[in-house]
Parts: structure tokens; C-alpha cells; sequence
């Protein structure tokens, strides 16, 4: 059992968005604020979770480590590649939604006296128990993110209020980013500080760079390229004040969008596989896929908090059309497993059958505590 544990560990923890442009973004009117996040990888797979607060939950144990316990405090619906328990991105009851994007910078602090989370959990773990912004930096400082697996993070947060960070882990610290150190609410898979630097090269953000009309190619200026063109896109927003908020965003995500990389075989598909964008003032989910680009709506306040049921489950890739609550269907360890199988069958390197096995069973760890 030890030995399946560190290779899940390993597994869920990697950094799937290492060589790609994954990024999130916050557009507001006077009344409306939305997150967007785009997923750039060659695996379309995943699941749409909404996880019922009040559950009683434990992190994925890792030896030797203090493993972090907790309960949701709030309900919230999220984004997994790797089933229940995970989150790529997320929005909560109260309005707090965050994502992630692979930073190879990142390194997180040294083991010390507090429990930890794997970098996958980290974002399920803030949406269960914290209600803004704020109280993320604060519970951040809490926990720390395991440095016994590869790859990382950093992590953009925004809630109901407008107010938004960046939590990035550099040389083994936490550097935050509020709203008054952020000229531009967008973030891919720089460091925040490189990417205000880059911008500045190009036309109408400080430099004489053409700003492209999207990337073609994955090289080295590409997330520079992206960056400039999200903010280009952002300016133009909001001069125009549009009140189309959901559209806008998906706009400017898919002007963002990642072209794959045709010189590496193994991110040839590396493109945007799918856009979600959070309503945080209406607590609605959209989300289009590259399979299935119609845009879906999922309404937040529609699903019945019921923590006995666990988790409810929607394929990312579900057929349906509009709004998709009532093609949600309850957790068990069969669904969660069809969903985990699913994205390791689409994987170069391949999960054994038998931590799979675990991975299904991993929320039955959880309990209600109503």
C-alpha cells in the first residue's frame, strides 16, 4: 500500500500544465464579476464536480508527512482531471472562485510543523473552507503544499467583492499579489512580475512589439504572445464597456487559445481543450469544450446540498446542451473511476490498474458531519 501511495503522489501531483499556456482572468462591470480559466493540454478529459458542504475529509496520506483534516464549510462546484477530491478550478457558495496554472519556478517550502496538501488538493481544500479572498492568504499561510513531488503551481484567486490574488511559491516562500500590485486581473504560466516585465514590449502596452491576433506556435515568446494579447483584449473591454460580460470572456480566452506544438509529439494536442467561465455574481458555471465548443450553464443554486450523497458528477464532455444540472449524476466509486480511467487511458504514462483502484476509493475516506 505505501508504494501505491507514493506513486499516486507522484501521479496526481505533475505538473500537467508545464508545457502549456493555461491561464485565468477576472473581468467585472459595475454589476457583474466573472473568472475565467482556459485548460491547455493534449488530454480532454475530466469532470465537473459539485462537492455538498459539511463533509469530514483528510488529505491523500503521504508518509512521514502531517496530513492535513478539515471540513467543507462551503459547498462549491470544480473542475478535475483526476476525480473527486481534486480541482484544477473552482467557485464556492459564497462567491470564491480560483484556478491554477503550471509555474516550473515554483518551489514550495521545506518541511516544517504544518500539515500538508498535495498541489492538486489545494485548491478543493481553500473552496471547502474559506469565503474570500482574504481569508485564502490567510489559510495559505496554515498549510503547506508537499515539496516531495514534481512540478507546480501558482494559484489565482478572485471572490464576489472584485478582490483577486495571485499566490505564487518562489525559492521556498509565499509571494502574494493583491489588486493594488496588479496592473493587469490575468495570469498564464509566468510569474506574474516576469509577464508585467513582457508585456511592456509590445504595442500599446509600453513597446513597439506587435501584439499577434493569437499564437501559432508553442516557442519561447509564446506565453509573452498570450499575455499581451489578453491584455490588449482587456483594454479593449473595457473601453467599449460592455455589459456582455460571459461573452467577452470566452473572447478573449479564445484569443488566448493554446495552437498545440507540432515539433514535440507528445503536446501536438496540446491545445485548449476546454474554457470555463465562473459567474461569481450569479454563482453559474459556462463551459465550452474543443469537442463539444456550444457554450453550457450550470446554476449553482439548483443542486440539493446533501452531504450523504457525497459528491454529484458530470462528464466534461457530456453531450448535453443549455443548462446541464439534471445531467449530473450522484458520486460512487463506479462513477468516480469511469471518470479517473477515462483520463489515464489518455495519458503517456499510464496510472496501474491498482492505484487507480485507490484513486476511486480515495472520497469514500470521507464522512458527513451534519
Amino acid at each position: 500500500m505505501k508504494n501505491i501511495i507514493l506513486s499516486i503522489i507522484i501521479l496526481i501531483g505533475l505538473n500537467i500544465d508545464s508545457y502549456s499556456q493555461c491561464s485565468c482572468l477576472t473581468l467585472h462591470t459595475s454589476n457583474q464579476i466573472v473568472f475565467g480559466r482556459n485548460h491547455d493540454y493534449p488530454n480532454p478529459y475530466g469532470v465537473i464536480v459539485f462537492n455538498p458542504k459539511n463533509q469530514l475529509k483528510v488529505g491523500v496520506p503521504l508518509p512521514g508527512e502531517h496530513i492535513v483534516g478539515w471540513k467543507a464549510i462551503y459547498s462549491s462546484v470544480t473542475i478535475s482531471s483526476v476525480g473527486v477530491g481534486f480541482a484544477n478550478s473552482g467557485m464556492n457558495e459564497k462567491g470564491l472562485a480560483m484556478g491554477h496554472m503550471g509555474l516550473n519556478e515554483s518551489v514550495y517550502p521545506k518541511k516544517d510543523d504544518r500539515p500538508i496538501v498535495v498541489p492538486s488538493q489545494w485548491i478543493q481544500y481553500m473552496l471547502d473552507k474559506c469565503a474570500n479572498t482574504n481569508e485564502v492568504i490567510l489559510e495559505a499561510k496554515k498549510i503547506r503544499i508537499t515539496d516531495k513531488i514534481g512540478g507546480g503551481e501558482h494559484f489565482y484567486i478572485c471572490d464576489k467583492d472584485g478582490n483577486v490574488a495571485i499566490i505564487e511559491f518562489l525559492k521556498g516562500q509565499m509571494l502574494v499579489y493583491t489588486n493594488k500590485d496588479m496592473p493587469y486581473m490575468l495570469l498564464c504560466n509566468d510569474t506574474y512580475e516576469k509577464s508585467m516585465n513582457d508585456i511592456k514590449n509590445y504595442k500599446g502596452l509600453g513597446g513597439d512589439r506587435n501584439v499577434l491576433d493569437r499564437v501559432s506556435i508553442l516557442n519561447e515568446n509564446a506565453i509573452p504572445d498570450v499575455m499581451a494579447i489578453g491584455c490588449t483584449k482587456i483594454n479593449q473591454f473595457y473601453k467599449k464597456e460592455s455589459e456582455n460580460i460571459v461573452p467577452e470572456a470566452f473572447d478573449i480566452h479564445y484569443a488566448m487559445r493554446c495552437p498545440g506544438n507540432s515539433n514535440a509529439p507528445q503536446f501536438e494536442n496540446a491545445e485548449t481543450q476546454y474554457t470555463t467561465v465562473f459567474d461569481i455574481t450569479n454563482l453559474k458555471l459556462y463551459f465550452r469544450t474543443k469537442l463539444n465548443p456550444s457554450i453550457r450553464e450550470i446554476n449553482f443554486k439548483d443542486f440539493e446540498d446533501n452531504c450523504s450523497t457525497k459528491a454529484k458528477l458530470l462528464d466534461l464532455q457530456t453531450l448535453s446542451e443549455g443548462i446541464v444540472n439534471e445531467s449530473f449524476v450522484d458520486y460512487s466509486m463506479q462513477e468516480n473511476a469511469k471518470c479517473i480511467y477515462k483520463f489515464y487511458e489518455n495519458e503517456v504514462r499510464k496510472m496501474p490498474k491498482e492505484e487507480m483502484e485507490f484513486m476511486s476509493f480515495y472520497p469514500e475516506m470521507f464522512q458527513c458531519g451534519k
